[in-house]
């Protein structure tokens, strides 16, 4: 396979991030958040409305680190990772497009819906990953790993910007409210989710390296066999804890980079935009990202991006105004997607080609179990200190500790 020309299956697994990072986007990250609290459980008292939401989401996380390891090793002995793979994306389209019906007051449907879509989500991903390694030769990894997320934070971007549009200027739209535009961007993800599974869907073909007549019973034992010999395979099982503390540190970033700009005293408008930029600079980033690692390999594009993070967490304790933090944002658009591909791209080579379901099952569920990490660290440093501006301090030690295990992950890449 030539480096220049990329396969159909290739380009059709690239193009699908499109649609995928839209849910991340627009549901995830920004309205579904905002149209709970303000719609659906405006009749509920705030503080109980937000300690459900985020009971929804420890349910919805904590089942995919029981199942995500066993959804790969299903597929890793079965010819069924097309079919689970599609089945799960459209639970998560057709429960999106649900939420558009659902009117005020309607909280636990939503949570319902919303919980069950986040799920799939998550789960399909780990047989996204998976189709990468069957579809690509490891020369290809990092570039086409990186064109995944670059596209995906295109995608992503362009449909959350329309969606923005839409809930700013909903009299443009021809629609009564910002609500009903809200409403109406649910509809769009679902629509635009599906038309970028199709290429893949068409595209990718099935392939199985063993099969199995007892699918459910050697599935769970292949699993097993997996973790097993995880520790045998020394370079992807330190890498795996180095993933584990410097990806947290990454999550938490996203996740509060909000927070950070509600302190500031930016209103909502202020903070989609700031979204939208993030979307936008890491598009060509990510593209950079993935040439520098197919050039100089995966590894110096993770050490590099994690200094970067660390001097941005410094800068950090400083911010004064909205200037200050759309800068902030666009530098963590610089380099997020860089940390994404590469480390996807770096353990797809540490890993044995006919167990990928299963690694990639275990390299996912090290991902969100890591997302409590770095929130709870967070909160203990709050609850002493007292002190917001200072409140991604513990996140240095999960980068520190990320880079210092990196170290010892030995690789073929040269400079």
């Amino acid at each position: 396979m030539s480096n220049s020309k990329l396969s159909k299956e290739i380009k059709a697994w690239i193009s699908y991030d499109l649609g995928n990072s839209a849910f991340a986007t627009t549901v995830l990250a920004a309205f579904f958040p905002i149209f709970y609290n303000q719609y659906w459980a405006s009749n509920i008292d705030s503080t109980l409305s937000a300690e459900y939401l985020s009971w929804t989401l420890v349910i919805s996380n904590l089942t995919l680190l029981f199942t995500a390891p066993l959804i790969g090793a299903i597929t890793d002995i079965s010819k069924s990772t097309k079919l689970m793979f599609i089945s799960m994306v459209s639970i998560s389209i057709i429960c999106v497009g649900l939420l558009f019906f659902l009117q005020v007051g309607a909280w636990l449907y939503a949570l319902v819906f919303f919980g069950i879509a986040n799920y799939f989500f998550s789960a399909s991903n780990v047989l996204y990953d998976k189709i990468l390694v069957q579809i690509a030769s490891p020369d290809l990894f990092s570039k086409i790993s990186g064109y995944g997320y670059a596209w995906g934070y295109f995608g992503g971007g362009l449909l959350f910007l329309v969606n923005a549009l839409m809930s700013l200027y909903p009299e443009m739209f021809g629609l009564e409210s910002q609500a009903d535009a809200i409403r109406w961007s649910f509809i769009t993800v679902s629509v635009w989710w599906t038309i970028f599974l199709l290429p893949l869907s068409i595209t990718y073909k099935e392939r199985v390296i063993n099969s199995s007549q007892n699918v459910l019973k050697d599935s769970f034992k292949n699993f097993i066999n997996t973790l097993r010999s995880v520790s045998e395979y020394r370079n992807a099982f330190i890498f795996l804890i180095a993933f584990f503390l410097f990806i947290d540190g990454v999550h938490t970033v996203i996740a509060l980079a909000s927070t950070f700009a509600l302190n500031l005293g930016l209103d909502t408008s202020s903070i989609i935009i700031a979204l939208i930029l993030v979307q936008f600079v890491a598009f060509p980033s990510t593209l950079m990202w993935a040439f520098v690692a197919e050039k100089y390999g995966d590894k110096i594009v993770i050490n590099i991006t994690i200094i970067i993070y660390i001097i941005l967490i410094l800068y950090s304790f400083n911010l004064s105004d909205g200037v200050e933090f759309y800068i902030l944002a666009g530098l963590i658009g610089f380099i997020q997607g860089g940390i994404q591909g590469s480390s996807r791209s770096l353990f797809a080579k540490l890993i044995p080609s006919d167990k990928a379901g299963a690694f990639f099952g275990i390299f996912n569920t090290f991902g969100k179990a890591a997302a409590f990490i770095g929130p709870a660290l967070i909160g203990i440093f709050l609850a002493i200190f007292k002190d917001t501006t200072l409140m991604l301090l513990p996140l240095l030690i999960l980068f520190i500790l990320g880079i210092i295990v990196l170290y010892f992950v030995d690789t073929d890449e040269t400079i």
